[in-house]
């Protein structure tokens, strides 16, 4: 009868260990698979990101080419008729808003299960956090300075034609003057010198990203 007792109990023991091991599987399985679901998030919103960062690299340089027409002084009436970018140099931006839901999925789950030396989630929170503020501060500045100057033109009696696109003879020769020169030198610093250099090295840092370090997922 003992030895039927302790075999009993040897069973319950080994089904009980055996539970546990499944339970174990289970919960790693579960992990592993909202660990990847969290990652295809974060690829997804690095797509999007890479794509509109296209755009507003695009935008930049050739902003940046148009503007040392006026800093080197290059620019003449005729090039200025013939180029309507020109006209809006200053008092256009393009910002560029890094979406961050993967970023906070995986923060969320670093936090929740304790894995935050884990070389992938890593390598994704310092990617993200290096360049994120970066950015943000970035896309401030340049909007503060697009508004300061339009904010200047609207003292100017030519602000109504400028607001309709005309290019009146004041207007002429506003474009031609030191101020004007001024102005596009210091938004080119905010615009080409930071913010596109901002916006081109997170474009190459994700490249780099899925090259070396997380390839498989992103």
């Amino acid at each position: 009868m003992p030895d039927q007792v302790l075999l009993i109990e040897m069973q319950v023991m080994e089904d009980i260990l055996l539970a546990l091991q499944v339970n174990n599987w289970n919960e790693t399985r579960k992990r592993k698979q909202e660990l990847s679901s969290i990652l295809n998030t974060v690829k997804l919103d690095l797509v999007r990101d890479t794509t509109i960062a296209k755009g507003v690299i695009d935008f930049y340089k050739a902003n940046e080419k148009n503007s040392l027409k006026f800093i080197n002084k290059e620019i003449t009436k005729d090039s200025l008729n013939a180029c309507l970018m020109c006209r809006s140099l200053i008092t256009i931006y393009r910002p560029f808003a890094i979406q961050t839901k993967g970023f906070e999925m995986i923060k969320n789950y670093s936090n929740q299960n304790n894995v935050k030396n884990d070389s992938l989630i890593l390598t994704v929170t310092q990617f993200y956090g290096t360049l994120s503020q970066l950015i943000q501060d970035s896309n401030g500045f340049i909007k503060k300075e697009v508004l300061k100057n339009i904010e200047s033109f609207q003292e100017k009696p030519w602000y109504v034609d400028w607001t309709q696109g005309k290019m009146t003879p004041e207007i002429m020769e506003y474009y031609l003057s030191e101020d004007y020169r001024k102005r596009v030198a210091s938004h080119n610093i905010f615009g080409s010198k930071n913010h596109l250099q901002f916006v081109t090295i997170y474009t190459v840092s994700y490249t780099h990203l899925r090259a070396h370090e997380t390839d498989s997922y992103l």
